[in-house]
């Protein structure tokens, strides 16, 4: 799996809530995961999982159906679209269009808003405020969505 790191990240077919060796998910090459870095150390190459260790469920971890993947986001950016809840670009967004996101933290986020123009609307959102001040990005939001 590439994490967008120096190195890929294995993810095994068992590292999946519920999964055994006769139901396990069938992942194609081009799919995104939304998953957690079990190990990671520099004399091996890292692994991921799609469960949460503490109580063995998803956790919102898993397969990521449709939507868009951002990428190229920093890595500061991403954590404050991740942790940051009042007065974000994510709240900000929602209060005009309803969506889903997966914010990690390796420069990637992945947006899903239903319609294809949504989507793109919330994608442009998260790369076009990057950097910005909080009311030069609410501002920026209002014109993305008058716009659309």
């Amino acid at each position: 799996m590439d994490i967008n790191s120096a190195h890929p990240a294995t993810l095994h077919v068992l590292s999946f809530e519920s999964a055994t060796k006769q139901n396990r998910p069938q992942l194609q090459i081009t799919q995104l995961v939304y998953a957690r870095v079990a190990t990671a150390n520099k004399d091996i190459e890292p692994e991921i999982e799609c469960v949460d260790p503490t109580t063995g469920k998803s956790a919102g971890f898993g397969e990521l159906k449709g939507g868009l993947l951002v990428d190229g986001l920093s890595l500061g950016w991403c954590r404050r679209l991740l942790y940051q809840e009042r007065g974000s670009v994510l709240e900000e967004i929602g209060k005009h269009v309803g969506f889903q996101c997966a914010v990690g933290l390796n420069g990637r986020v992945w947006v899903d808003a239903g319609d294809v123009s949504q989507t793109i609307l919330v994608a442009r959102a998260i790369k076009e405020t990057e950097g910005l001040t909080d009311e030069a990005m609410r501002k920026r939001v209002r014109e993305l969505v008058l716009k659309s």
